[in-house]
């Protein structure tokens, strides 16, 4: 039997609400670090109770399965089933790879508790609601999150950060770096992509000196040569490519920035690769609504045309 207390508390609603308001308000009027992090802390407490709901069967251990879903949700793993759903789907869906989000896990405890003490959650519930009123807004939030913007756009630098746009081409890697450089365009290695990637790698190569803060000195030491070697390495190895300059209709754009990846889910994957767009730099300065009108023109000329055209 289901129990409707799961999905009619307050804290459930209240992160419901918490997560609407973030993916489509706070988080591009108030974009930090927190509002980034904000809804996957509010989302992990409660998709363990939506599936305790749903599954009730799972009991408590709808935690380990939350946990297990957020994880390959948040990694590389999942960007072929989103590509897929994008692709079948009426509402697209969208996420950033950033494993520093799997710190919400110390949350996990609060469902736990929550579901395994079903008594408590009854204390603090609406009475009067169906459950399932509430269960198709939350479907719908759930999916929904981040919609209303898949990029973000820097005013002063005028560069436009692309969420989620990946597609496949029909070309190997190689040819498709031979028939850019072909066209005499300026091709190169997106190395302060590629060092903002390896941050993990480096810290874990150096070590904190905490006398330092005190008596002076270098407090994080890391052997030069090595930290060389592995970001020589590192460039040599990635498939982040930057074009400084390209044009797009009648306009210029530069530092278009992207990388190949194997096309593992097409039919003929050595033959076919993903591409990933980064991001592009555009005019300065633009007001919201031009930023989308050149949003649109660069995504229909370069996703549509650009790379399939090589």
């Amino acid at each position: 039997m289901r129990n409707s207390y799961l999905v009619l508390n307050y804290l459930f609603l209240g992160c419901l609400t918490v997560l609407f308001f973030n993916d489509h308000f706070f988080k591009f009027q108030y974009t930090s670090w927190f509002t980034g992090k904000l809804s996957d802390i509010v989302g992990i407490i409660l998709f363990p109770m939506l599936l305790t709901f749903l599954f009730p069967k799972l009991k408590q251990n709808s935690v380990f399965v939350a946990g297990l879903f957020f994880a390959f949700w948040k990694s590389s793993f999942s960007e072929n089933f989103i590509s897929i759903y994008n692709q079948v789907s009426p509402i697209s869906i969208h996420r950033v790879v950033d494993y520093t989000d799997l710190l919400v896990f110390l949350l996990l405890p609060v469902p736990y508790f929550l579901i395994k003490n079903d008594t408590v959650l009854k204390q603090f519930s609406l009475k009067k609601i169906h459950a399932f009123a509430v269960l198709l807004p939350t479907l719908f939030v759930l999916m929904s999150t981040s919609q209303s913007r898949t990029y973000i756009y820097s005013p002063e630098t005028g560069t436009l950060t692309f969420m989620d746009v990946q597609f496949e081409i029909k070309k190997t890697k190689a040819d498709l770096l031979k028939e850019i450089q072909d066209q005499n365009l300026v091709l190169e290695k997106d190395t302060a992509y590629i060092l903002e990637s390896s941050r993990y790698e480096i810290s874990r190569m150096g070590k904190f000196d905490q006398n330092a803060i005190k008596n002076g000195g270098d407090i994080f030491k890391i052997d030069n040569a090595d930290l060389k070697e592995t970001l020589v390495k590192e460039i040599e190895n990635s498939s982040d490519y930057k074009i400084r300059e390209i044009k797009i209709g009648d306009r210029t754009v530069r530092n278009l920035r992207f990388s190949i990846k194997p096309a593992f889910m097409a039919m003929n994957p050595k033959k076919n690769s993903q591409i990933v767009v980064h991001g592009v730099q555009i005019d300065k300065s633009l007001d919201e609504n031009k930023v989308g009108d050149r949003l649109r023109e660069i995504y229909k000329s370069v996703i549509t045309s650009k790379f399939k055209n090589f």
